[in-house]
């Protein structure tokens, strides 16, 4: 008795056999177990890896599925694999797809490095993405503050865009001449001083 839990003893000291000890625990705390699978089986049923990263997604699940081995509800290795992939998310459909059509099922162990290597090349490819973006957002940009310079320039540098015809004595005067070569229009500008 010197090994027994001092909050059973008491139940266990009243029973006239071993056999009935050990029942009583059984029917005792076999009830609470059979609760807690139920609830780790929820629970892990409900994972998602949303924002978390793989490796953080993995670990909740495999606390999970460690859990339910202790109270004697392990999951096999094809379930826990279906149930990685179900949480995981639209980015990583193809991998999925890979690793559903295998002849042969996939070990844990290979399985979490083929998702963390798909992590990472989803990573740098949004990298790439976001590199091209901001560079056509700058070259946008730089394009707009040069048409908008150009204007602001010819605008308030206190020179008119076009002068009048008639201007003071010896000033010179702006005439446009319209010409037409090869069936090409074009408008130039001449000056000359009137005398």
């Amino acid at each position: 008795m010197a090994s027994v839990d001092s909050t059973i003893a008491p139940s266990v000291v009243s029973a006239e056999t071993s056999k009935k000890a050990w029942d009583y625990l059984h029917t005792t705390y076999a009830n609470r177990s059979q609760t807690r699978i139920y609830r780790l089986r929820d629970a892990l049923a409900k994972v998602q890896r949303d924002q978390m990263f793989v490796t953080d997604y993995l670990r909740e699940i495999r606390i999970i599925t460690d859990e339910l081995a202790v109270v004697g509800a392990r999951i096999s290795n094809e379930e826990l694999i279906v149930k990685i992939l179900s949480g995981l998310g639209p980015e990583y459909k193809a991998l999925s797809i890979v690793i559903r059509s295998r002849d042969l099922p996939i070990s844990y162990e290979k399985f979490s490095h083929k998702l963390t290597d798909h992590e990472l090349y989803l990573k740098q490819a949004e990298k790439k993405k976001s590199v091209t973006h901001m560079t056509v957002q700058v070259a946008q940009r730089t394009v707009n503050n040069n048409n908008n310079s150009n204007r602001q320039t010819r605008r308030w540098s206190g020179q008119p865009q076009w002068r009048p015809k008639t201007t003071p004595v010896g000033q010179q005067q702006w005439h446009s001449q319209n010409t037409q070569r090869n069936g090409n229009f074009s408008q130039q500008w001449h000056t000359s001083t009137p005398l």
